[in-house]
């Protein structure tokens, strides 16, 4: 009989995601502890959802032409995704869930100003960014362009997933302006090649509002408080025990 896959992964090192990050800025003492122990001792069952929805809107986003068709094509497929004879109940759901996002991305084009941007494809396998110890995932979907006084400046595009009633709007705002401050780090830290980080060139969107968020004015604000909540992490880190059930790699 073969053995049961564990349910849990060992992250020695400190490291969060983007979305975990967020999270914790404005947490209770309480929940940080259990984002941490999330972080240390991921669950391995996780998958990322919106997977279909994040490619076609990526692609139309980086398109010249602004095509609307590439997300009709994008819908077509979910759609045939998810009427597979053996398609799993997760895979349905999932193709759902992604149709709603295109349709409502679609809807809200104009409301989001997306055509004010020159978006160009990032290629896969992005670099993490380190924070006071801690490894932070930043997942572009597009890095941003425009000229100004001759110089080149350069942002992102972060696409932000979850139904509004999964969230409270306040939540989601500032995950919004998290994600875009993280977005403009990254552009600071890692894209310097094709010019200056530029704030305004950063944005998160959250496709199921409708909504964009670029970088605050306060962003210099908001970047010394992720480097302190990380010097925190990084000083717990070692001392977070792992859940009663854990069965994942022996703990170093």
């Amino acid at each position: 009989m073969a053995k049961p896959s564990p349910k849990y992964r060992y992250n020695p090192e400190p490291r969060l995601s983007a979305n975990q990050l967020s999270e914790y800025l404005k947490a209770s003492p309480t929940r940080r502890k259990g984002i941490i122990k999330d972080a240390k001792f991921p669950r391995t069952i996780i998958v990322a959802q919106y997977k279909g929805a994040r490619e076609s809107i990526g692609k139309f986003i980086c398109s010249p032409e602004r095509d609307a068709g590439i997300l009709a094509a994008g819908i077509a497929s979910l759609t045939a995704r998810e009427e597979e004879l053996d398609a799993s109940d997760w895979t349905k759901d999932d193709s759902r869930r992604s149709i709603e996002a295109i349709t409502t991305f679609h809807n809200s084009i104009q409301a989001i100003g997306i055509n004010k941007l020159d978006c160009r494809p990032i290629l896969p396998g992005q670099p993490k960014l380190d924070i006071s110890g801690v490894e932070i995932s930043v997942a572009l979907d597009a890095t941003t362009h425009r000229l100004k006084g001759g110089e080149n400046m350069v942002g992102g595009v972060i696409c932000l997933f979850s139904k509004a009633t999964e969230t409270s709007g306040t939540a989601r705002a500032e995950r919004c302006k998290v994600a875009a401050v993280l977005a403009l780090r990254f552009a600071t830290e890692h894209l310097g090649f094709l010019g200056k980080a530029d704030p305004k060139l950063c944005w998160a969107i959250d496709v199921m509002n409708g909504k964009p968020y670029r970088a605050p004015d306060s962003y210099k604000m908001l970047l010394d408080n992720m480097s302190v909540s990380c010097e925190e992490i990084a000083l717990r880190w070692g001392s977070i025990d792992a859940p009663a059930d854990y069965d994942g790699p022996p703990i170093t």
